[in-house]
């Protein structure tokens, strides 16, 4: 207790001042019921407070509530505009925070032969209220580890003075009453300045002086996160990408048969018309045969019949002849089919038929595909979240992981417009090509992988991390909540 308080209760001294009759535990009761019978603070803060002042025979009743660690004037019995710009308000509120700095009740002035009295702000609010009195009661409630905590200040300011008995009245009001107005206006306040409240109720106590240095860091830390953030960058999306033939020719089997022999595999560069698969052509070279030695047995009766000029003759062996060469070059192309050859310069990408020989193969069936070795494209693996944003013509960047320092630029000449699954999620394929002529696609080949980042403009970071941080936070939302 303070040195008002004990001043009060030194015994012997007869107080001069006017005693207020005791309130029954029925008046405090109805008290707290004029603050649950308002659906907002503000009329139910103004109906309590007028009627303590009337209960306690005060001039006036204010209430301060603590808002960054000190008291600020929320409300008055006089149901006045509790405008802090006011001289009258102003002096209330500093002797609010006088009270709350101490933790104990402040009475000014002390009465006569009690002790000296050192409270300013009470003195300074004695000379605009006219000399009345004052009387400010802390409501105190403790923190998590049992600190006791300043949540506001009942100030009373009664022109008979404040005895023992009336003192005690006070003090009971901001133990019945301030708490539940406390509480009121607790509820209405947006949940972000309550979050921050809590965290300050949490931290307070433990940052203490001990801890300037890390207060020091903290504030250069979300400095230089500030910085960063209003900092202009270029906003890019990182995907995966690989590297395609700009052409690509699938080779597939002709018809139902038997690979024969493999002369390519995956990786190996061929030249055009090389041979690069045999299928096993048995059938076809005995049918080729045969119409062969039919074909020149119609040409030798076709020559006889030329010789004899017989004109009957000549038109039915003339007949037979064009059908068994019709026949022959027919088996030869069906002969021909089954050697799969390269259709022009380039590598071979996919189809390792090595371990395949003798295998069967069906009508269709994709055995190698090749590319050209140079003309190549970069297939870029867009993020379905990020599907929007690229677009054809920006530039963009390619890092292979086989070349770990050179980079390739690019242009974007197409966005997919449906999706591909590829390796359990839902991509979107950006395709661009790359320069033949340019030097450090020399080593790059079909296949190779890498990671793009794809030029969408300069923007502060912060908007960049804002729309990333919301996009992913309405994903979760939704996926939590539907």
């Amino acid at each position: 207790m303070e040195l008002q308080d004990a001043a009060l209760a030194r015994p012997g001294v007869h107080d001069q001042t006017e005693p207020t009759a005791a309130l029954s535990g029925e008046q405090w009761l109805e008290l707290q019921a004029r603050v649950h019978a308002h659906a907002r603070f503000a009329p139910a803060a103004v109906a309590v407070l007028a009627e303590l002042a009337r209960l306690l025979a005060c001039e006036r009743v204010s209430l301060g509530l603590t808002k960054a660690g000190k008291p600020d004037l929320v409300a008055q019995s006089t149901g006045t505009d509790p405008d802090p710009a006011l001289a009258l308000n102003a002096a209330l509120a500093q002797a609010m925070a006088e009270a709350g700095e101490r933790r104990s009740t402040v009475i000014h002035p002390l009465p006569e032969g009690r002790g000296v009295a050192f409270s300013s702000a009470h003195a300074v609010l004695m000379k605009h209220n006219g000399d009345v009195p004052i009387c400010s009661v802390p409501l105190v409630s403790t923190t998590g580890d049992g600190a006791p905590m300043v949540t506001g200040v009942l100030l009373f300011e009664r022109r008979e003075g404040f005895d023992a008995h009336t003192l005690r009245q006070a003090q009971d009001a901001a133990l019945f009453v301030g708490p539940l107005l406390e509480l009121k206006h607790q509820i209405e306040r947006p949940w972000q300045a309550r979050l921050g409240d809590r965290l300050r109720q949490r931290g307070g106590e433990r940052w203490g002086a001990e801890a300037a240095p890390w207060r020091l860091v903290a504030l250069a830390g979300a400095l230089a996160l500030s910085v960063a953030g209003l900092w202009p960058a270029q906003f890019e999306v990182v995907a995966p990408a690989r590297v395609e033939g700009l052409i690509q020719r699938v080779l597939a089997a002709p018809a139902d048969g038997y690979i024969a022999s493999v002369e390519a595999r995956p990786g190996d560069a061929v030249k055009a018309e090389q041979l690069l698969v045999t299928l096993q052509d048995r059938e076809t070279s005995l049918q080729r045969d045969r119409w062969a030695a039919e074909a020149a047995q119609a040409d030798r009766q076709y020559r006889d019949a030329l010789t004899k000029d017989d004109a009957a003759q000549i038109v039915i062996t003339r007949s037979k002849l064009e059908q068994a060469q019709a026949q022959l070059a027919l088996a030869e192309h069906e002969l021909e089919r089954t050697r799969l050859r390269a259709p022009f310069d380039g590598v071979v990408i996919q189809g390792d038929l090595a371990q395949s020989i003798g295998a069967p193969v069906k009508r269709g069936q994709t055995l190698l595909t090749v590319a050209p070795g140079r003309a190549l494209k970069v297939v870029i693996e867009v993020d379905e979240q990020d599907a929007l944003l690229p677009a054809v013509g920006q530039k963009a960047r390619v890092l292979f992981a086989a070349d770990g320092q050179a980079t390739q630029s690019f242009s974007i000449g197409r966005v997919s417009p449906v999706s591909v699954t590829l390796d359990g999620r839902n991509v979107f394929e950006v395709e661009g090509t790359l320069a033949e002529s340019a030097p450090s696609t020399q080593g790059l080949r079909p296949g190779q992988r890498g990671v793009a980042r794809i030029e969408l403009g300069r923007q502060m970071q912060a908007r960049s991390w804002w729309l990333r941080l919301s996009n992913a936070w309405r994903r979760l939302v939704w996926r939590l909540l539907g």
